[in-house]
């Protein structure tokens, strides 16, 4: 039989160990804030020329064009605390990387206005996403820098339209005009993080 001091003393490793173990567990993400993908097509970045799959975007402005914009986005939501990437448009094993192994809440598509529409290596991105999109019920939208506002703005319009006919739900796109006299760009994205911040925050 065993003793009574015996006992005790098993039954103590037993509780230290699993409260070891318990400990060790990864920590539950419930509460914890999701976070951002942007899927970019873009083109010039300063003091270099659009080359391979970014000469696909030659017409976007050396000003605050996506790459730019993505940036300074991406700073906004980490001054917010939010966690983001940013990912290239053709660089499928890394956005299926992202999605795989993060909580992705909300999916931006960024890339320049062609006579008021993405770019198609862009707008083919979709389809390739859409059933882990609606599984996950991830929000998505999309942004634009472009020369015309109204251009811009008739862009993300009809791309979020198009991703609501997928059944994707969308909350509203930003707009940046690509040249250096648009004062309030930086107000623009600052607002458009708190939007995406706000949205997320609904899903936890």
């Amino acid at each position: 039989m065993i003793s009574s001091v015996r006992f005790k003393m098993m039954l103590l490793v037993v509780i230290v160990a699993i409260s070891c173990s318990a400990q060790n567990q990864p920590a539950n993400n419930s509460g914890k804030i999701k976070s951002v993908l942007t899927i970019k097509a873009a083109g010039y970045i300063e003091g270099q020329k659009p080359e391979g799959v970014d000469a696909i975007t030659e017409a976007t402005s050396v000003g605050r064009n996506i790459h730019v914009i993505s940036d300074a986005l991406q700073k906004e939501l980490k001054l917010l605390g939010v966690e983001s990437e940013v990912v290239l448009f053709n660089d499928t094993d890394r956005i299926q990387e992202v999605l795989r192994g993060s909580a992705i809440g909300l999916i931006i598509f960024a890339g320049p206005a062609y006579s008021s529409q993405f770019p198609s290596q862009l707008k083919n991105v979709v389809p390739n996403l859409k059933d882990t999109i609606l599984q996950r019920k991830i929000v998505c939208t999309s942004m634009t820098t472009c020369r015309f506002m109204d251009s811009g703005q008739r862009t993300v319009v009809s791309f979020n339209s198009a991703l609501k006919d997928l059944g994707i739900s969308t909350i509203d796109g930003l707009v940046i005009h690509h040249g250096y006299e648009d004062k309030e760009w930086k107000s623009k994205v600052k607002g458009f993080a708190e939007e995406l911040q706000k949205t997320l925050k609904i899903q936890e």
